[in-house]
């Protein structure tokens, strides 16, 4: 079975549903290309697939990044600012890097955990990317 991750990067205080929106967006945009199940046949929807949010420590406790995990009933995995600084991503911010010292937060945090970027969407207070597990 395929695996997908959300990576993601907020601004502080960010609205929960704004978040889950964005996260949601992004799966249901790949309903129409279904995921290998198991040996057995069977299919899984990509929301099914996703296992994990991953996203910069210090975002560990922030309330949307949180309950978004929650929401999907999967754990929260955080890295590193050094770790996040050293992922080679295509869409680099000057605005993160002035604020975390890296050039990004959703795509690397994707990176860093070992995903391959699938899509990515961004709103005025966050960015979600969706990576697949090799």
């Amino acid at each position: 079975m395929t695996e997908l991750i959300l990576g993601v990067g907020t601004r502080s205080g960010a609205p929960v549903d704004e978040l889950v929106a964005l996260a949601d967006g992004l799966v249901e945009g790949l309903e129409d290309e279904l995921v290998d199940g198991p040996a057995d046949g069977d299919e899984v929807v990509p929301r099914d697939a996703v296992v994990a949010v991953v996203t910069s420590t210090r975002k560990r406790t922030e309330p949307a990044v949180v309950e978004l995990a929650r929401r999907l009933g999967v754990p929260l995995q955080t890295h590193d600012d050094e770790t996040l600084a050293s992922q080679p991503v295509a869409a680099p911010s000057e605005v993160v890097r002035r604020h975390v010292g890296a050039p990004s937060v959703a795509e690397a945090a994707v990176l860093a955990a070992g995903g391959v970027v699938v899509a990515r969407a961004r709103s005025a207070t966050a960015t979600v990317v969706l990576g697949r597990l090799p």
